[in-house]
């Protein structure tokens, strides 16, 4: 008896067993928007309020997906008035000059850099795991000082139309990325651009007019009307090269900066290697921009005072170059002037205004204002301008070469020069464009 109540309990057993087995619950699976939005309560309920944080990439298999997914993410988080999201625009700033993409990988180093750079206190990133027939979505929120995963979460959702459909999207794009090295030389192809770097050396020099594209992609905004010094025009690059940060991470003073039109490449060339002395600089604008390799040219510099100022009056006063209404810097240095004014000479670009950013207090090292890049380019040679230049006049360089020019035309340019030059020496110059 007890043998057959044995028996029968092991044959109870195993079917209680079985019955649990077959009718236990399917891991739930959610679709791509409520795993967004569980994704984005977990990181609201776990960081502190008042956290500044920036979603910085989305891995997958497209970019529209990533974008999708960043910018869903984002609009949570915002709603959930807890926490301090970094705008997209200063990102996708950050993310030209690095060059990196939303859909593509980005190490736990490179995210804490990225995160100082935008002041943030956690870094937000996330990828899609193809599993089969289901996905991953998976996120983390990694602490910007300290490194670590602050909150993770993985979920699984289903490959639903939705998700089909966003990741059978692609960005289509022509332009080389910018991209910033150090200590060398790196073109970012894109799909149909070969690699292979192009140098002034290589291309053939050719005459401009104000306005044209040049040889950079840029845009052509002052011809000298001549080759001395190895150049004729400055070109504006494009508006992605453009990047913010810094003038000086640890408030270094630079001397003998000049402002005048020609110098900004000299004066460039000298912060960096007076910056280069002392570590800590890398995130400074003129180590930057003197990284930067944006279309294969890498001879970018910071624009002197009056290039910069020209490049307000010629592009920007007409809309021509994509400039934000913001402040931009330069490269000039100043510690002493009629009014003994020191500082670093800025413009705002929403009025033309330019100021001094004093050197004390740390103004170099606290504000993070916006650096477009600008080169020289040659032109060809035995040719002179003769059109229109850059003043608006109409000056004949041809009669200047021919020595045709009479006393009364020197002293008139004498005379006008000296006026000039005495209206650009303050802070603030007058400027005819």
């Amino acid at each position: 008896m007890k043998k057959t109540i044995s028996f029968f309990t092991i044959l109870a057993v195993i079917g209680i067993l079985f019955s649990c087995a077959s009718g236990g619950k399917k891991p739930t699976i959610a679709n791509l928007d409520t795993a967004i939005q569980q994704a984005s309560k977990e990181i609201n309920d776990t960081l502190p309020a008042g956290t500044k944080v920036a979603l910085l990439n989305f891995s997958s298999e497209s970019d529209v997906f990533s974008d999708y997914v960043i910018e869903e993410m984002s609009i949570a988080l915002v709603k959930g008035k807890k926490l301090i999201v970094v705008d997209r625009k200063e990102i996708d700033l950050i993310r030209k000059e690095m060059n990196f993409q939303m859909s593509g990988e980005v190490s736990d180093e490179s995210a804490q850099k990225i995160g100082i750079m935008l002041g943030a206190q956690s870094i937000i990133s996330g990828s899609l795991v193809n599993m089969g027939e289901t996905y991953r979505f998976r996120t983390k929120a990694i602490n910007v000082n300290s490194a670590a995963i602050e909150t993770s979460s993985s979920i699984s959702v289903g490959n639903d139309p939705q998700i089909k459909h966003l990741l059978s999207q692609s960005k289509k794009t022509s332009t080389p990325q910018a991209t910033v090295v150090q200590g060398g030389t790196k073109v970012v192809p894109t799909q149909n651009q070969p690699n292979t770097p192009v140098t002034p050396s290589t291309l053939t020099p050719q005459a401009y007019k104000i306005g044209d594209t040049g040889p950079a992609g840029g845009i052509i905004f002052y011809d000298k009307g001549n080759n001395s010094g190895g150049w004729r025009y400055l070109e504006a690059a494009p508006m992605g090269a453009e990047f913010q940060a810094v003038w000086s991470v640890r408030d270094i003073r630079v001397d003998n900066t000049k402002a005048s039109i020609g110098y900004g490449k000299q004066n460039t060339n000298y912060i960096v290697e007076t910056f280069k002395q002392t570590a800590g600089e890398w995130d400074s604008a003129p180590l930057k921009i003197n990284d930067l390799v944006f279309n294969g040219f890498n001879d970018w510099f910071l624009p002197s005072r009056d290039e910069l100022d020209q490049m307000y009056g010629t592009l920007k006063r007409k809309n021509i170059g994509d400039f934000r209404n913001e402040i931009y810097w330069s490269s000039t240095e100043s510690r002493e002037g009629w009014d003994y004014q020191q500082g670093v000479y800025v413009q705002n670009f929403k009025d033309g205004t330019i100021s001094l950013v004093s050197p004390y207090g740390g103004g170099k090292a606290s504000n993070r204002y916006c650096v477009r890049p600008i080169r020289q380019v040659t032109g060809p040679t035995g040719t002179a301008r003769s059109s229109t230049d850059v003043t608006g006049g109409t000056t004949d360089k041809s009669s200047l070469d021919k020595g045709n020019i009479g006393i009364g035309t020197i002293l008139g340019i004498l005379v006008l020069g000296g006026i000039f030059a005495y209206m650009r020496w303050g802070p603030s110059p007058a400027r005819v464009y």
